[in-house]
């Protein structure tokens, strides 16, 4: 009798530690995402300094190129989507470092990508933040108490302004006024389900600068070299701006 209550009390914990086990172990795997962004002048990295020509054949260099991306959502083929909580992220085209995202999210097949090109509401009206937000990174407007949502700086020959600089500064968040975009982008191909963090899966997110000049509307330097506060203009460059991002995966 006492061997077989024993052996019953043996058996008893190896049911607890077993089920202890299936207790700890995740019920879905994760997988890491890494954006790679990169800059484009069409079909061609972004070099500062090297002249280009936009459609309305007016030369130009880059002289700085940044960018907020925030709200970042994936959706998957089971029509699941997951929110990733990383903070506002701003690309620097002067800064190689600031050009990868990367966090972990749920294991399946993404199929879509969203992200917010800008910050929310809420970010700018709370004023003056640290990280990524900090004013010290040139996208704050003080004297507007707001985030700049986008920039793209440089010269041109055709540009009415002393040293021949054009300067797009687009920001504003009110109703009317809101320069932040809504950019949902479709992988080309599905990303496949990892079962570990051993493998990455590079996307890369390609913003090209030709289509600050048109798209939606059409921007001439010749005509625009300018848009420093929130307005007509700078609802219309961030409309242009909305159809700047394409997607491979590497």
């Amino acid at each position: 009798m006492k061997k077989c209550l024993v052996l019953f009390i043996a058996m008893i914990n190896v049911c607890i530690a077993f089920s202890q086990t299936l207790k700890e172990k995740p019920a879905l795997y994760s997988q890491p995402v890494h954006l790679i962004f990169k800059s484009m002048v069409g079909d061609s990295l972004l070099q500062t300094g090297v002249s280009y020509v936009n459609a309305f054949g007016e030369p130009f260099t880059v002289r700085a190129f940044k960018y907020y991306i925030s709200n970042i959502q994936l959706q998957y083929a089971d029509s699941n989507t997951y929110k990733s909580i990383t903070a506002p992220h701003l690309v620097n085209e002067a800064d190689s470092t600031t050009k990868q995202l990367s966090f972990t999210a749920p294991a399946g097949t993404i199929t879509r990508i969203q992200f917010l090109l800008g910050v929310d509401s809420i970010i700018n009206t709370n004023g003056v933040q640290t990280g990524d937000l900090d004013p010290a990174k040139g996208m704050y407007w003080v004297w507007n108490t707001g985030y700049i949502m986008a920039k793209l700086e440089g010269t041109s020959p055709v540009a009415k302004t002393p040293g021949r600089q054009f300067s797009y500064d687009i920001g504003g968040y009110k109703k009317d006024e809101n320069a932040a975009r809504k950019i949902v982008l479709s992988v080309p191909s599905a990303i496949p389900q990892e079962t570990s963090l051993s493998k990455a899966n590079n996307i890369v997110i390609k913003a090209d600068v030709l289509k600050w000049f048109t798209g939606a509307n059409d921007i001439k330097i010749t005509e625009y070299p300018m848009c420093h506060e929130p307005g007509t203009l700078a609802m219309q460059i961030a409309d242009n701006n909305e159809k700047m991002f394409s997607m491979i995966i590497e």
